[in-house]
């Protein structure tokens, strides 16, 4: 009888509380490894991202550049024509002077 409580004991509380405390231990290995993974995944994917804008940035500064560049040659047209403007208005006043006097 005496053998037969005991391994009800054994049956009934030992072999659960040592089937627990494994389950638990290798829950926490694979709660710590899928912990790890995701990070990982995390990171790969801010990396990708990280890498799209900065191509998008170089990207965006090769068109601000070449938008520079552009406008200062526009810059350059501009103040020739001013220069071609005043050159004409002064002949074009000359010329008026000139009708005038006769």
């Amino acid at each position: 009888m005496e053998t037969n409580n005991t391994l009800d004991f054994v049956g009934t509380y030992i072999i659960p509380m040592i089937t627990a405390a494994v389950g638990w231990l290798v829950g926490t290995r694979k709660r710590k490894n899928d912990f790890l993974q995701d990070l990982q995944a995390s990171i790969d994917l801010l990396s990708s991202e990280n890498k799209k804008l900065l191509a998008d940035i170089t990207s965006v500064n090769a068109e601000i550049v070449a938008v520079r560049k552009e406008n200062e040659e526009l810059k350059a047209s501009v103040d020739k024509l001013c220069s071609e403007n005043s050159q004409l208005k002064e002949e074009i006043r000359q010329l008026k002077d000139k009708i005038h006097n006769r």
